[in-house]
């Protein structure tokens, strides 16, 4: 199958609150507008993007989610599970220091 990212989580960042994604395989994001598509692109995007350039990588108070501490005190997270790269020297070596003492094949 070769890499693929198999968990995303997100947490305080735009519309939201808390959210844990499993996933494998192919992966198709659908729903009515406003619900939170392009912002889950984007918090990818944050992460995974080299081209991205640093004043988008700049978040705004506006890019915390609304129903957070009024002293913006919770911080905004994206966290990224990558799995199955175990064949790829160039990408083990890029991923080291975020491989999980666990599973070496997660990062």
């Amino acid at each position: 199958m070769g890499m693929y990212l198999s968990k995303l989580s997100i947490r305080n960042f735009k519309n939201f609150q808390s959210i844990d994604i499993a996933l494998a395989g192919n992966v198709v994001l659908l729903g009515e507008n406003r619900v939170g598509k392009s912002n889950l692109l984007f918090a990818i995007q944050l992460i995974l993007d080299p081209t991205l350039p640093d004043s988008a990588r700049q978040l705004k108070l506006t890019d915390f989610w609304d129903g957070g501490p009024a002293d913006y005190s919770a911080p905004i997270e994206v966290h990224m599970k990558i799995s199955d790269f175990e064949t790829d020297m160039a990408l083990i070596a890029r991923l080291t220091d975020f491989r999980v003492p666990y599973d070496l094949n997660i990062a």
